[in-house]
């Protein structure tokens, strides 16, 4: 499943994107609310690094661990969060994907709506990029990448 997200987000944005790259594992954890008659799950994983402009770089697949409660499923919010281990450039252009979307996100925390209706039982990936060429002196690393999907 983890693949076939990641493989869906490489055919869907284009041969130029690279597959994450982490300084160490990746960790994912993943919680259940119950809110009223929402629910809601919330994982995260390690932030790729970005070493070059001009190149579009994939995170690892931020999913749900285990057997989400009953409920239809449908996504009705995403919350996101992500980070790096210094302030990132200007002009960095960070992206929430889904196996049938991405978002251009407005910062490096926010909420959105855009994946309303949505099967919320799928992953998403983080997608950056830096506009121009060449490589980033010092690197870019990544720290966290978090999303909170509440559903019905």
């Amino acid at each position: 499943m983890r693949r076939a997200l990641v493989v869906a987000m490489c055919c869907a944005l284009g041969p130029t994107w690279t597959a994450a790259q982490t300084s160490g594992p990746v960790f994912t954890r993943a919680t259940y609310e119950l809110t009223g008659s929402r629910y809601a799950w919330t994982a995260s994983a390690a932030a790729p690094q970005i070493a070059n402009r001009g190149q579009r770089t994939l995170s690892s697949p931020v999913m749900p661990l285990a057997t989400m409660p009953q409920a239809m499923g449908r996504i009705t919010s995403v919350r996101w969060r992500y980070s790096f281990t210094r302030t990132p450039p200007i002009d960095l252009q960070a992206y929430l994907c889904n196996a049938d979307r991405c978002v251009l996100l407005s910062g490096a925390e926010g909420k959105t709506d855009a994946f309303v209706g949505d099967d919320a039982t799928k992953g998403f990936v983080f997608a950056y990029r830096l506009p121009g060429q060449g490589g980033m002196t010092p690197l870019l690393q990544g720290r966290s990448n978090e999303v909170t999907v509440s559903y019905r």
